[in-house]
């Protein structure tokens, strides 16, 4: 009796969704996804942390969206930005807290004319507690820096689908 109860609460619920247009965003709809056909270009930072959370963003993009040709439509030009900031102080005048920001300032460019199409910008903030001793900071921080980037790159392509679900339904 349960099983049937179950059965075809998902069989409505399966119907619901189809006749809704619902599709999952990050799904394959093959070769001719936006997504699926955009180039990741990472610009070099000013210093080694940027380029360490530039690395982390990449990875994560390619992750998410794959790795595309050269002959992509669409290149994202990416520029990484890494910022700590200390939060709470102890008695001895030591941060016990700090505030990990990763900001990637994006453009997303037609690869034949090399228009722009569309500017913007995503961050994440990610707190830590200070573990004792330099290294711990040192690990932390990194353990941060990857956290807050890969947020970073989850919410380029958040913007870039919703750029592209927007250009569709231009006429």
């Amino acid at each position: 009796m349960i099983r049937a109860v179950f059965i075809s609460f998902a069989l409505l619920i399966s119907a619901l969704l189809a006749g809704c247009g619902f599709s999952p965003m990050h799904a394959t709809t093959g070769a001719t996804a936006p997504l699926a056909n955009m180039k990741v270009q990472m610009e070099k930072g000013s210093d080694v942390v940027d380029n360490q959370a530039g690395f982390f963003v990449a990875q994560r993009l390619r992750d998410r969206i794959g790795v595309q040709s050269e002959a992509a439509p669409y290149t994202l030009k990416i520029k990484p930005r890494y910022n700590r900031r200390r939060l709470g102080l102890t008695s001895g005048d030591v941060a016990s807290r700090y505030d990990v920001t990763v900001t990637a300032t994006w453009e997303l460019l037609d690869t034949k004319t090399g228009k722009s199409l569309k500017r913007g910008r995503s961050l994440s903030i990610v707190t830590f507690g200070a573990p004792e001793g330099p290294y711990g900071v040192i690990t932390a921080d990194n353990v941060g820096v990857e956290q807050s980037a890969k947020e970073t790159a989850d919410k380029v392509i958040i913007q870039m689908a919703r750029y592209f679900a927007e250009e569709t339904k231009k006429p």
